[in-house]
């Protein structure tokens, strides 16, 4: 792998064994499409060893019934959609192109995340004339039902005779992920074909249910007539091109995607494909990309650093984009591919800040997602007797639970039970979405709206959910599970659940003196219309108080946070469990009979979350709340304690560590930055990366560059600037949006500079630590660091 600049990442050997993880490094997205790296000309063969074919539409999911170890389950999943890319060529009925090692001179491929585009360069010979293919493709950021593809093939001398073969290809289906196997498979059936002599082709196809349609069209672009033929759910049409007197031969392929209410017939989709020209459907994209990086991009002057920051940020970009407001879509964990079925999570937790502080716009339709399922969240609590919103762990369209009932456990070849549904933590984590928004905001409207009503409606649950222990004086939450999924159920426990995981219990907490906040903040009209929307009683926000101030937090003899009662008395891991040769560990011990509920293991960062999303004066407000001690050397033992513990099995882990010690431990707080920055970049050939890129990872150390190091936060008070770059930083800038004014942040020769820019309407209030002070627009203030 080879980085010429920040802005692009490029690959200049061609390694099978590696494609399947290129694949998903270089997936092209615009927030509606995504579209695996597939090699057009490996799609043009019904299976291709060492490459997966995908194209998605975000939040696109089926549901059929699947028979799962005996049980049946409908856990929804992302669909693989029809393939239009397959595209390849033959020369004197020569064997069909196809990538080889043996047979290429030159290899290059490399995307340009300034501009949105992927392209790859080869050179190889083909009936003894030396010939040079340029791919480009993009999904365009201009058009949210548009991808192109396009090939020019140059050569010294005419190629006569050459045969073009282009397929679209319904037969795939979903079937990357071979421990997912028995939840996936085909979902789609082919409904109507059509496939014209211009090269426009189309396949319109259904779920099991079949009021759920997706039509695909394609238009492939060469100097030929097509015949086409349909066999085995697959159209293949082949054609004898005419080589041009001047210049490459070029091939272009316009796909269009249409789901359900979008698509009104096969003829319509058809329609659809642009008549534009190539540079003008390329040069809307282009502007459309240079659009959005200028929404405050983080920069480093260290390339080390700045190149994963880039890239991180271009994939976040491009799964959530502004075409993704019209639709109702989520923050998928892995973005809109396989991986984890395409589900949402608490991933977005991850990214928030960021969207809020650079496009709030974005978040709030974020936002928007989770709120359209607040009725579901409310049917899912009442039916467990509680009151309020309880938000699924794993989210798709509808808003109920999409845990899978088991996961496949590869070493042992065992299906074995999976209650993480049990995370009821999401809740606290939909909460922290929402106030991050007001507070970046200031939007009273949106406070006394979807803001209100979700931080309102998961305090409700917490409430209800948090028993009142006689003995201890204090409420208690149990049966649930903590970010840490190594720790499902007690040793020998019949029934999954753990009682008072710290992290739950204090978000918990954190929760309900924000529903307090959004009563107390907003003006009378608006609060009194929120009260009767939500038919809130009078005796709530007393209750609310009451739970607030009395939850129950698990310590160990010493006086450190415990991550749940009962951590401290489970059996130490020896140390060789850590070695990085062995397997994932909770796979390695169910292969033995054992399992991790057994041990003082973390798979990632689980009380350090607490850390990691909670300033040192937040923390000791909410303990001084509870009447718990909390100073500096127990926040220090405690992360010591947690640290000693963590297997950072999740590509979350070191992300959270670096952000969890970034005022306490500059240099290990730096040492885990620079190993999650390179999370996916640095990833074997057959790693998870294959099912698609840790948004949350990426998400994180943008996240941690900006709300931890420079120490960018907004508040209700005002702007808070308090930063803690550890040594090696370097030189850094970023733009915020703060209650709708852009703010720039640089650190230049350890000076931290903070400036309102002078087209503001309005100053703000700006907090850092030599005091409080009011940033006027065009002025600007030093702040220490």
């Amino acid at each position: 792998m080879t980085d010429r600049s920040t802005h692009s990442l490029a690959f200049d050997h061609f390694e099978l064994n590696d494609e399947q993880r290129r694949e998903a490094l270089f997936t092209l997205a615009n927030g509606v499409i995504s579209w695996r790296a597939c090699s057009p000309e490996a799609c043009a063969v019904p299976r291709p060893q060492g490459h997966y074919p995908g194209l998605y539409r975000a939040g696109w999911y089926d549901d059929a019934a699947r028979q799962v170890n005996g049980t049946i389950t409908h856990t929804a999943a992302l669909v693989n959609l029809p393939d239009p890319f397959g595209l390849t060529f033959s020369l004197d009925d020569q064997p069909w192109f196809e990538l080889r090692d043996d047979t290429l001179h030159t290899y290059r491929q490399q995307v340009d995340m300034q501009r949105g585009v992927l392209t790859r360069r080869l050179s190889f010979v083909l009936a003894g004339t030396p010939v040079e293919l340029v791919e480009t493709r993009f999904v365009s950021l201009a058009n949210a039902q548009l991808a192109v593809l396009r090939w020019e093939l140059h050569a010294h001398k005419a190629l006569t005779g050459l045969r073009v073969r282009a397929t679209l290809d319904n037969s795939r289906g979903n079937f990357l992920i071979e421990r997912d196997r028995d939840y996936e498979g085909r979902r789609l059936r082919s409904h109507r074909w059509e496939h014209l002599p211009d090269g426009r082709a189309g396949v319109v196809a259904t779920l099991e249910d079949t009021s759920r349609k997706v039509a695909v069209a394609v238009q492939t672009c060469a100097p030929c007539q097509w015949q086409g033929q349909v066999a085995d759910d697959r159209l293949v049409q082949d054609g004898v091109v005419e080589w041009p007197e001047q210049g490459p031969l070029v091939l272009e392929k316009r796909v269009i995607v249409q789901v359900d209410d979008e698509f009104y017939g096969l003829s319509s989709s058809m329609a659809a494909l642009p008549n534009a020209t190539y540079v003008e459907l390329l040069a809307a994209h282009e502007q459309a990309w240079k659009d959005t990086w200028e929404y405050g991009r983080i920069r480093v002057a260290d390339p080390a650093v700045d190149h994963p920051l880039q890239f991180a940020g271009w994939h976040i970009q491009q799964t959530v984009s502004p075409l993704s407001m019209r639709h109702d879509l989520g923050f998928p964990a892995r973005g809109w591919q396989e991986g984890y079925f395409g589900q949402v999570f608490w991933d977005e937790l991850f990214a928030f800040p960021l969207f809020a502080t650079h496009r709030p716009e974005l978040a709030s339709s974020l936002l928007d997602y989770r709120h359209t399922r607040l009725p579901a969240a409310r049917r899912r609590a009442a039916r467990l007797g509680y009151g309020g919103a309880m938000f699924p762990w794993r989210s798709a369209h509808d808003g109920e639970e999409q845990t899978q009932p088991f996961q496949y456990y590869p070493l042992s070849g065992h299906w074995v039970p999976d209650p993480t549904h049990l995370q009821r933590h999401i809740g606290s984590a939909v909460a922290y979405d929402a106030w991050t928004l007001y507070l970046a905001t200031g939007d009273e409207q949106q406070l006394a709206g979807k803001i209100g009503d979700l931080i309102i409606e998961v305090a409700r649950y917490w409430a209800s959910a948090a028993r009142y222990d006689e003995s201890r004086q204090r409420y208690v939450i149990e049966g649930v599970i903590g970010p840490d999924e190594y720790h499902n159920a007690y040793p020998h426990a019949e029934q999954p659940g753990l009682d008072n995981n710290a992290y739950t219990n204090l978000m918990a907490v954190w929760t309900l003196c924000r529903a307090l906040d959004v009563l107390q903040r907003l003006p009378t009209a608006l609060r009194e219309d929120l009260v009767e929307r939500l038919a809130l009683r009078p005796d709530e926000a007393s209750h609310w108080e009451h739970v607030s101030r009395n939850m129950f937090l698990p310590f160990t003899a010493d006086g450190v946070l415990d991550q749940f009662e009962g951590f401290d008395r489970l059996q130490p891991a020896p140390d060789e469990w850590k070695r990085e040769d062995n397997p994932r560990l909770d796979w390695m011990l169910e292969a033995r009979g054992d399992h991790c509920d057994h041990y003082q293991v973390s798979k990632q960062a689980d009380t350090l979350m607490l850390f990691y999303l909670l300033s040192q004066d937040q923390l000791q407000a909410l303990f001084d709340r509870l009447r718990y001690p909390f100073d500096g050397d127990i926040a220090r033992r405690t992360m010591d304690y947690h640290l000693g513990h963590v297997f950072h099995e999740s590509s979350l882990s070191k992300t959270v560590c670096a952000g969890a010690l970034a005022h306490t431990d500059s240099d290990a707080s730096w040492m885990y930055y620079q190993h999650c920055l390179r999370t996916d970049l640095d990833a074997k050939s057959d790693s998870g990366v294959r099912e698609g890129v840790h948004l949350a990872a990426m998400s994180g150390a943008l996240d941690v560059m900006q709300r931890h190091y420079l120490g960018v936060c907004p508040a209700v008070e005002g702007l808070r600037v308090f930063p803690a770059p550890p040594p090696g930083l370097g030189d850094v800038c970023l733009a915020v949006q703060f209650h709708g004014q852009w703010v720039d942040v640089t650190r230049i020769d350890d000076v931290i500079t903070v400036h309102l820019r002078a087209l503001s309407s309005q100053p703000i209030t700006l907090i850092h630590a030599l005091g409080t002070e009011r940033l006027e627009p065009g002025s600007s203030v030093n702040v220490s660091g």
